[in-house]
């Protein structure tokens, strides 16, 4: 009698159960007290259905199949994070390749290795998403919004201020919208799994599992301490962002002529009387020049200085009054002027500054001084547009075997060998070899991170000036590129069209300075030295300076240089009267 009795109870607790959890069967029943005929195959298939979820037994919260992957909207939230490490990882390698073969569109004029660094953040965020992804935390998720603000912030500055806008253009624009997509969608994944994650443990498990095992907290620590130093490089980033957006407000004087077909600018500053109201065609087809003007002298700068520092000596000279005119311009990446896209040689660099020149209807006759690399630049531009140079000036030069990957390999002019040194050690002048791009290309990927000039400005009061032109301009991501630039062509582009120029020279006066200190300290240096009084026929003087290779900073030095150049553009030549 009981077990008939407890038969019947366990059959009314399952029909309740049912009853209670299938609205569908109580909605057929109140159908059938209308008079509705009932369709009784979906009915006992429902009821099939049912009665089997609820005889599943429940599985352990540690068995395998109690994954949010079981939730579409979890499994989708994954397909997308790897999309978008896949279009991150194509849009790093087109950034990569951009820094050695021209890509039309992606030079923006700021060009520097701060995309490539953001791409590179942009993976990592995505990838530490994808590693972790089954095990949600919510530390993960407030350090991953937190960096999406910086990063935001950071977007909003550059599309307000006008500098910044000009500076990254389209391609930085889009690497940082790109940037803060994946940081804001890797931190919605993140939820999405974890609602997703409870959702299954309700439903197979009977319960939100609250515990959690030594793995999964193990795993969660990894996770929460790449996330926070991904935060770190974003705040480093953000740093130098703000001191950017500072020091945007700093305007060039002169101009900024578009070049290359308008899509980049080079900063040209020219100062006295340097324009004329006739053709180029006009000046040496009818001899206009006049013999009293002195020619305009145009300075280029070292490998590692601005045409703006290296000209104080030149610049006194226009205030006492001594010269009449003088010119300057940046390289591209250096300075004011804008990025320029790859390749970059000597050669290309010479045109630009001719094309800018041109526009401006600035056409000579130039007596150009160069110092340290330029004067390698300047021999380039005298050959090349020799009928537009009145004399060149080659203060402390470099010797186009500075440009080779072996600057020792081969012999000198006389014969005898290039006796191996360490020149960094011995001169402070570094080859254009692999060993220094690789050692350019890291500084450069470091120098979005960099804090010293934040320490320069804390401790030793730099301002933008500084930092746009001056001793910090070294650390700017723009310069570096363009050394980078600079370093891929040394050996085979540059190196032969520097070579070639010796050539064309012929009876151009040529004058050469040089340190003391440099050549005792390296031999090699003063057969290089000795060879450039020999790249033209018409050597006026070579002079020995007491002195450091920036010879003007010492006050001997700077005299022995500005008397130099003013017996130098005293000097008579075909191109002061073009009759003769």
């Amino acid at each position: 009698m009981s077990l008939n009795n407890g038969s019947d109870l366990e059959g009314e607790g399952n029909s309740a159960n049912v009853s209670s959890s299938s609205p569908n069967l109580s909605y057929n029943s109140v159908d059938n007290d209308h008079g509705n005929k009932p369709n009784k195959r979906a009915t006992n298939h429902q009821e099939n259905n049912y009665t089997d979820e609820e005889r599943r037994p429940l599985l352990s919260p540690d068995d395998p199949g109690v994954t949010p992957l079981n939730v579409r909207n979890v499994r989708m939230s994954k397909l997308i994070l790897s999309f978008s490490s896949s279009i991150s990882f194509i849009w790093f390698v087109l950034l990569i390749v951009s820094d050695f073969v021209s890509i039309p569109g992606f030079n923006n004029h700021g060009r520097s290795f701060l995309e490539i660094n953001l791409m590179i953040l942009s993976l990592c965020s995505n990838l530490v998403s994808q590693l972790f992804f089954t095990i949600p935390s919510e530390v993960d998720r407030i350090v991953g919004y937190t960096a999406a603000g910086l990063i935001g912030f950071d977007l909003l500055l550059v599309l307000v201020v006008p500098g910044l806008r000009y500076d990254q253009y389209m391609v930085g624009i889009i690497t940082f919208i790109w940037t803060l997509f994946s940081c804001i969608f890797g931190c919605f994944a993140d939820y999405l799994v974890e609602k997703g994650k409870i959702h299954e443990e309700i439903r197979l498990t009977g319960r939100p599992e609250t515990r959690k095992t030594f793995y999964e907290y193990f795993i969660v620590t990894i996770r929460n301490f790449l996330r926070c130093i991904l935060l770190f490089f974003f705040l480093l980033i953000s740093l130098n962002i703000w001191l950017d957006a500072f020091d945007s407000r700093v305007h060039p004087w002169g101009e900024k002529i578009r070049v290359q077909d308008n899509s980049f600018g080079l900063h040209l500053s020219c100062f006295g009387d340097v324009y004329n109201n006739i053709s180029h065609t006009e000046v040496y087809e009818q001899g206009a020049m006049l013999n009293s003007d002195q020619p305009i002298i145009l300075v280029e700068a070292g490998q590692y200085d601005s045409a703006e520092e290296i000209s104080s000596w030149v610049e006194e000279l226009y205030h006492l009054n001594k010269v009449d005119r003088y010119c300057i311009y940046d390289r591209p990446g250096m300075g004011f002027s804008d990025s320029a896209p790859s390749p970059v040689s000597i050669g290309i660099t010479v045109d630009l500054l001719n094309e800018a020149l041109t526009k401006e209807n600035i056409y000579g006759p130039f007596a150009l001084v160069g110092f340290d690399i330029g004067g390698l630049y300047t021999r380039v531009f005298a050959s090349r547009y020799q009928s537009q140079v009145h004399s060149l000036l080659l203060v402390d030069a470099w010797s186009q075997n500075l440009l080779k990957r072996d600057p020792f390999g081969g012999s000198t002019s006389d014969g005898k060998k290039n006796r191996w040194e360490n020149l960094w050690e011995t001169i402070g002048i570094r080859p254009m070899n692999t060993r220094a791009g690789i050692r350019m290309w890291y500084h450069g990927m470091i120098s979005p991170y960099q804090l010293i000039s934040w320490k320069d400005v804390l401790f030793h009061r730099y301002g933008s000036r500084e930092r746009i032109y001056g001793d910090d301009m070294r650390l700017r991501g723009k310069f570096l590129r363009a050394k980078l630039q600079e370093q891929i062509s040394a050996g085979i582009l540059s190196y032969n069209e520097v070579s070639n120029s010796n050539v064309n020279l012929g009876n151009l006066p040529v004058a050469v300075i040089s340190s003391d200190l440099m050549i005792k300290n390296s031999l090699n240096w003063g057969k290089w030295q000795r060879e450039l009084t020999k790249i033209s026929k018409n050597n006026l003087e070579w002079v020995i300076s007491e002195g450091d290779h920036k010879i003007w900073e010492n006050p001997r030095g700077k005299n022995e240089v500005q008397d130099l150049l003013l017996r130098l553009i005293g000097t008579k030549t075909g191109y002061l009267t073009l009759d003769e």
